[in-house]
């Protein structure tokens, strides 16, 4: 995994409102898409690396640690003094949606990712995944780029995980562009169904931009929420439902389900297959709270096991516009 490393926040309101002699007691947890996608994968039992670089602070090293307590390797990892540990501040009321705030809001430490950090790193590697997050900072945006090239030229699998944030920041400073280079180096693109998928294609039918962005050696999955993902290719699409469960926390659900399915592939299991373990491994995630909640190798298997594969299988039946809306990314 290259990208970026975090921390986050989380400060969850209790019933009946805040007072004074009453204030919710924040939880700190590890962050950042790439960094949440190697620590589910590890614990998936894959021997997984994480490359990316972080405030000399007590926020960086707690992002460490928590990387390396997930069984994720953190020899590529950096301390830089130049920049602090970003931190996601995440509010979660007990009705409505979840406020989320990042500080410091431009820059951070996962910038300042070097090439030389990345080079050895790919050595030796079978597949490559990385983040939008970076693609905003330079020099990190070069090193992604060039990553992710040089592993395709060696025939590393390589998988790109959009994370536009279009909310905050939109397509700024000829971000679009720079996304649209890292998809020509993409095996497998992940994201949000309506936030990213279809804004990316410039369309507002989640199908039809999937497969508009797909290509004849290019898969995209688009995540859908409660209603399962999707993954279009050449090879037409492929659809697998989510696991019903109660819902605690879903920050971190679009990470999970990356690691899912990464690991499934690399077991070569098939695609219909590999959504299957990207739900699996999302749903059990954000029925605990905290984006590093993520679930052993074990209960993966046993809900897996719960639902055999096509017993829901919804085919490629089109859900109305309001089914494709309820997304958890």
């Amino acid at each position: 995994m290259i990208g970026d490393a975090n921390v986050d926040l989380e400060i969850r309101l209790p019933k009946g409102g805040v007072s004074q002699h009453a204030n919710p007691d924040p939880r700190l947890f590890g962050g950042g898409s790439a960094a949440n996608t190697a620590a589910a994968l590890a614990r998936l039992g894959e021997q997984c690396s994480f490359v990316g670089t972080v405030g000399d602070d007590s926020y960086g090293r707690f992002a460490v640690e928590s990387l390396r307590q997930a069984g994720v390797n953190t020899e590529s990892v950096k301390i830089t003094p130049d920049d602090s540990t970003v931190t996601v501040i995440t509010v979660l009321p007990t009705n409505g949606d979840r406020l989320i705030y990042v500080w410091p809001p431009r820059g951070g430490a996962h910038g300042l990712l070097q090439w030389d950090q990345a080079v050895g790193a790919l050595e030796g590697s079978d597949w490559l995944h990385v983040s939008g997050i970076c693609l905003r900072l330079s020099p990190a945006r070069e090193t992604i780029l060039k990553a992710m090239q040089r592993a395709k030229e060696a025939g590393i699998s390589v998988s790109f995980d959009l994370n536009l944030r279009l909310e905050n920041w939109g397509w700024e400073a000829g971000f679009r562009e720079v996304v649209e280079s890292a998809m020509t180096s993409a095996d497998v693109i992940f994201g949000a169904a309506i936030d990213e998928i279809n804004p990316m294609a410039g369309l507002d039918d989640p199908i039809q931009a999937a497969t508009q962005l797909a290509g004849p050696n290019r898969v995209v999955i688009a995540r859908m929420g409660k209603r399962g993902a999707m993954a279009c290719s050449s090879d037409g699409i492929t659809r697998a439902p989510s696991f019903d469960v109660e819902v605690v926390d879903t920050v971190g659900a679009g990470d999970a389900f990356n690691a899912g399915f990464i690991s499934a592939r690399r077991r070569q299991l098939d695609m219909a297959e590999a959504i299957r373990w990207g739900n699996a491994v999302a749903a059990l995630t954000i029925a605990k709270a905290g984006a590093r909640s993520t679930p052993t190798l074990d209960e993966v298997e046993r809900l897996l096991a719960k639902l055999p594969a096509g017993s829901r299988d919804p085919g490629n039946r089109r859900g109305t516009e309001s089914d494709e809306q309820q997304e958890l990314d």
